[in-house]
């Protein structure tokens, strides 16, 4: 029974380190669906192959409805960039602002400094 209370303290440890990060970066009215779209877009970003709101309806399993509103959001806020994919028109590439690429790298360090 001990071990057990310890790792969830362990756990509940780590969530708070998380959570303090989280709050140093980002507004603290930020949603959980949020932080998800807004990691699937830096994934994409980082990885050179941007998504689209489909790629994070599918992955995320959040509404195609909540995921374009948090895209709009972000997108009137400066942070996300929205372009038509060169391949398909009919597709909306979604990446980061340089503004926010910027701000990633500010605390990314925070983050590597955590895990």
């Amino acid at each position: 029974m001990h071990e057990k209370q310890s790792v969830e303290h362990l756990a509940v440890e780590h969530a708070a380190r998380c959570y303090q990060v989280l709050a140093k970066h980002l507004p603290v009215t930020t949603t959980l669906a949020e932080l998800i779209v807004l990691t699937e877009i830096a994934k994409g970003a980082y990885s050179g192959a941007p998504v689209t709101v489909s790629d994070i309806v599918r992955s995320s399993g959040i509404s195609r409805w909540a995921v374009s509103r948090i895209v709009i959001r972000y997108t009137e806020g400066g942070a996300i960039l929205e372009t038509k994919d060169p391949a398909d028109s009919r597709r909306n590439l979604l990446t980061w602002t340089p503004q926010t690429f910027k701000n990633s790298s500010k605390w990314a360090s925070d983050w590597a400094a955590l895990m």
